[in-house]
Order: structure tokens, then C-alpha cells, then sequence
């Protein structure tokens, strides 16, 4: 591999490769994914007699659980590298699947819910994500931006297919289809070209130096001279702020996406057309390479975090007084899902660019603490506002109260130093 990695550099940096199996990764976290599981929730309803309450009261709780215990997967991965782990959990998540086609009562199915979290949604996600900023510096965002083409195909694509999987082979047969699909496809793939980073192949970041063993050793001394370790991080008020503003985006995303059918109705839009425009929240995805290049690799990663704060709050204020029939709805989640994506790429980019390479699965698996909190109480305060007022305003005007703190906080952040050992 390493041969491999230095004959092709001078014509194709090696880090393109890294980013296309990152994308890849990303497709195939698609059994823990909510978009895929949904498909198989109604299955179970159908199947067992499970009502909404049990089967999502599980999911909720499997899902802080399994984000909760993702720092264990982030350590594994600072001490053992991307290449092992993303082998690792992969097979792990293939089992997973067996083991889903196979659940014959409510506790297997919880038990499957946190296994495909923990494994699909949780670290397949999270190792990648970890993986690509080791290639690249000047085109950290870009490179990031094209590796989540795979979550925005998955996102488009598989839940239609697992209609089709389910619908043509039986639901315990489509749990199979993944795991074999794991094992055969993915596994394999990553086995073969993943470099955990370009100094293992003699390289350095996007071939800004001469490719000789000389400045990779250069390169990996710099890694350990800009590299903050999880503890040191943690006493930086950058990382508890950048944590909570993260928190918005998870929680009212889920909030909205949970009760979106019942929102709508009340701007008469039909559960149908409902249906159909919530997914829109996930094209905007397609132009992040653009928005990369001109904006997040050019500009300090806090203002773009601003702006993307901003965007949200005005998206904020659209649903809550403007959004009335079809044409308002698809306007509000395409310039929502523009501002989400931005800032997810803007967020991937800031830990590494902030506190270094070398501990950044460690860093990014404590800040993902953040993301699941939100993302789990995200349903919570819309339902009972609505139940308590019969309206989702309040809750909405909450959420842009939050936003207005989460810009104070940004204007209070920058790169931290970190002293000299």
C-alpha cells in the first residue's frame, strides 16, 4: 500500500482515495441510520403488534445510549487507527444486521436499535469523519464536503430500496441483504485502501512538500506539536461552546422532522406532500463542494459558523409566521437544509483545525455527547407545547431565543493556543 501510495502521488494525491472509501463508509452506515430503520418500524408494527410509543420510547433511549459510549469508539480509534476500526465496526454493524433479521420480540428489537445506533449511525459515521481531515489542510472542507456525498445518496436512495428489499424478499431477508453487503463489498474495500494517514505512506498533507520519509517525519512532529489530547481539550471553553451551539441543529431538526406531518397540516400542506418535502432537507448537501471552496476553506471557521447560525434563525422565523401551503414549506427546508449542511461541514472542519489530528476520534466521539442529547430531546418540548397550546410557535420562538445565545457564544470563541510541553 505504501508503494502503491507513492508511485500514483505525484500524478493523484492518494487522500482522494481515502475520501471516496470515507464516502463510501458513510452509504453504508445506512442500517443505523433513522432514514433506513423507519422503513423497518412499521414492519415491526405490522409483524408484532408493537405500537408507536413502545418501539420509539426504545429508540430514544438506545440512541442516547449508544451516543453516550461513543468517546470508547473515538479512544479505540486514536490508539488503533481508522483502517482497523472502520474494518472492525463494519463487520460488527454486518452482524448486527443478522442479528436483526432474526429479533422476535420488543427486548431483541431494543437490543437491535442500540447495536445498529451504536455501530451504523454512531462510528460508522464518526470514523470516517476522523479519517479525511488527516489528508488534507487547505482543502479540508472540500475533501469533507465530497466525502458526504455517500450519507446523501443513502439518505436519497435507501429507504425506497428497502421498500422495494422488503416488499420483494421479506424484512428478515433485507437485514441479510445489508449484512452480506457489509461483508462483501465495504470490508474488503477498506481492508485494501484505507491509509490512516499520508505519513504512514511516506506522504504528506496534499503533497505540499517533497514526497520523502524526511518531511513525512516533519509532518507527524508537527501533528504532535499542534495536537491538544482529549483532557486538555476539555479545558478549553472553545469546546464546551462549539458543544452547545452544535446541540440547535439535532434538536430542532429531529423536533420538526417528528411532528412535520402534523405542522404542515396546520399551513395546509397534505400529509402526502408532507411527506415528500421533509426529504428536500437533504439536497442542499449536493452543492457543498461549491460552498466549500469559496466559503468555509477561505473564511475563519467561526464566521461561517455565525452566518450559518444566522440562516437558521431567519429559517426559524419563517416557519414560525410565514410558511402557508406547499410553495412556503419547500422554501423553509431548502434554505434550512442549505444552512444545516453548511454548518456540518463547518463543524467537521473546526475540530481538526482547532485541536489537531492526532486525538481527533477521541475529541469528536466527547463533542457527538452533544449532538445525541439534542437529538434525542429534540421531539419532547415540540409535543407538549402543541398539546399544552395547540400550536408549535412558542416552542419555535424558544428555539430562535437559543440561536441569539448560540451567536453570542460564537463571538466568543477562536483557535485556542496551546502551550508549549
Amino acid at each position: 500500500m505504501k508503494a502503491m501510495a507513492l508511485k500514483i502521488n505525484k500524478r493523484f494525491y492518494y487522500g482522494w482515495v481515502v475520501v471516496f472509501v470515507s464516502a463510501l463508509a458513510l452509504f453504508f452506515s445506512a442500517p443505523g441510520q433513522t432514514y433506513s430503520i423507519s422503513i423497518f418500524i412499521n414492519v415491526y408494527e405490522t409483524e408484532f403488534g408493537y405500537s408507536k410509543t413502545a418501539l420509539s420510547t426504545g429508540y430514544s433511549i438506545a440512541t442516547t445510549a449508544s451516543g453516550l459510549l461513543l468517546i470508547l469508539i473515538g479512544r479505540m480509534t486514536d490508539k488503533f487507527g481508522q483502517r482497523l476500526m472502520l474494518v472492525l465496526v463494519a463487520t460488527m454493524l454486518a452482524f448486527t444486521a443478522f442479528y436483526n433479521s432474526f429479533v422476535a420480540n420488543i427486548w431483541m428489537i431494543y437490543v437491535g436499535f442500540f447495536l445498529l445506533r451504536y455501530f451504523g449511525q454512531g462510528s460508522m459515521t464518526l470514523i470516517p469523519n476522523s479519517l479525511v481531515p488527516q489528508w488534507f489542510d487547505k482543502r479540508r472542507a472540500l475533501s469533507i464536503s465530497i466525502s458526504g456525498y455517500g450519507n446523501l445518496l443513502a439518505t436519497l436512495i435507501v429507504p425506497i430500496f428497502n421498500v422495494w428489499l422488503i416488499n420483494t424478499l421479506e424484512w428478515q431477508n433485507a437485514w441479510r441483504f445489508w449484512g452480506f453487503g457489509l461483508l462483501l463489498v465495504f470490508v474488503p474495500i477498506a481492508l485494501v485502501f484505507v491509509i490512516n494517514r499520508p505519513e504512514d505512506a511516506g506522504l504528506t498533507m496534499e503533497n505540499d512538500k517533497d514526497d520523502d520519509e524526511e518531511a513525512a517525519r516533519e509532518s507527524l512532529l508537527e501533528m504532535e506539536r499542534t495536537s491538544w489530547t482529549l483532557k486538555e481539550t476539555l479545558t478549553t471553553k472553545e469546546f464546551w461552546f462549539v458543544g452547545l451551539m452544535s446541540i440547535i441543529v439535532p434538536m430542532f431538526t429531529t423536533g420538526i422532522t417528528f411532528h412535520w406531518i402534523e405542522m404542515m397540516s396546520q399551513r395546509d400542506v397534505g400529509r402526502e406532500a408532507a411527506a415528500i418535502t421533509i426529504g428536500l432537507i437533504a439536497l442542499p448537501f449536493a452543492v457543498m463542494p461549491f460552498f466549500a471552496r469559496v466559503l468555509i476553506d477561505r473564511y475563519p471557521v467561526k464566521n461561517v459558523f455565525m452566518l450559518t447560525l444566522i440562516m437558521i434563525f431567519l429559517s426559524m422565523l419563517w416557519l414560525a409566521y410565514f410558511v402557508q401551503g406547499l410553495p412556503g414549506a419547500i422554501m423553509f427546508i431548502l434554505f434550512y437544509g442549505l444552512a444545516v449542511s453548511i454548518q456540518g461541514v463547518a463543524l467537521n472542519t473546526l475540530w481538526p483545525n482547532y485541536f489537531g489530528r492526532k486525538y481527533l476520534g477521541s475529541i469528536r466521539g466527547a463533542a457527538t455527547v452533544f449532538m445525541v442529547l439534542g437529538s434525542a430531546l429534540g421531539p419532547l418540548p415540540f409535543g407538549v407545547v402543541f398539546d399544552l397550546s395547540g400550536s408549535f410557535v412558542p416552542v419555535i420562538l424558544a428555539m430562535m431565543v437559543m440561536t441569539v445565545i448560540a451567536m453570542g457564544l460564537t463571538l466568543l470563541i477562536q483557535k485556542p493556543e496551546k502551550n508549549p510541553t
